[in-house]
């Protein structure tokens, strides 16, 4: 289509298409703008899950996008219907050019269904460890513990099992350490499930253990475990854990 034939297809005179087009687009981005303010406003107010507050405010900005499109393409004087039967003709060919977002966008739908991942959750997939900071139809944006931002396309969540460090509240922390050879190891461990059962932050009705790996040059070597109550922590209880270690050891050796 050359420009002439453009110009005469148009419903209105050029001048008045090229307003009511930047009309269009303008008011377009304020009612994405204004819907966003009030999705998060009603995820304050109702405690809305920020997964379904992103999903929401996905939905509402294509679906006022693509009407903004509609409505520029006919007052251009373009039939929407013949256009549809064109794209469908063309379709299979867009198919395989588009195929890994078409799969990402799928497997976002999914993903969003099971509620396997949701925002503020740490993962794990490919070796990459984050928080989850936005869940989208097509990528999850992960914040790594060193503060990067990295983008997952969902078709790699779906194709690759990951960890959910976060699904549960539980989760067991694990030290390794050595004892020398003239700790007994019984009273040792005594002391240890009593002392760190007490501990504020290990599940109630839990039971810490001892367990022997294997005897080395310098004593015996021992996998400490607990249960923690809160994954965001975890760091702390394991710190934690190291000093109750530490000041049993000093004890029993005294």
């Amino acid at each position: 289509m050359n420009l002439n034939s453009f110009l005469q297809s148009l419903q209105y005179p050029f001048a008045e298409f090229l307003l009511y087009s930047i009309l269009i687009v303008i008011i377009s981005l304020i009612l994405v703008k204004v819907f966003s303010f009030v999705i998060n406003k009603a995820t304050e107010k109702f405690d809305i899950e920020m997964t379904l507050n992103y999903l929401l405010k996905d939905l509402l900005k294509y679906s006022i996008y693509i009407i903004a499109f509609v409505l520029i393409l006919d007052m251009a004087g373009i039939n929407i219907s013949a256009l549809v039967v064109s794209l469908g003709i063309i379709g299979i060919s867009i198919g395989f050019a588009a195929r890994d977002i078409i799969s990402s966008f799928v497997s976002g739908m999914f993903i969003l269904a099971d509620k396997t991942v949701k925002v503020g959750e740490v993962i794990e997939v490919d070796n990459i460890k984050g928080e989850v900071k936005k869940l989208g139809f097509r990528t999850t944006t992960l914040i790594t513990s060193d503060n990067l931002i990295v983008t997952v396309p969902n078709s790699v969540l779906a194709k690759n099992p990951y960890i959910n460090y976060t699904f549960l509240d539980e989760h067991r922390i694990d030290l390794e350490m050595i004892i020398p050879f003239n700790v007994n190891i019984n009273k040792f461990k005594n002391i240890f499930i009593q002392r760190v059962s007490n501990l504020d932050w290990v599940l109630e009705n839990s039971s810490p253990q001892v367990l022997v790996k294997e005897m080395v040059d310098c004593g015996i070597k021992l996998k400490i475990s607990a249960w923690g109550k809160d994954y965001s922590k975890i760091e702390d209880c394991r710190l934690n854990l190291a000093n109750e270690l530490r000041k049993i050891i000093n004890e029993i050796g005294e």
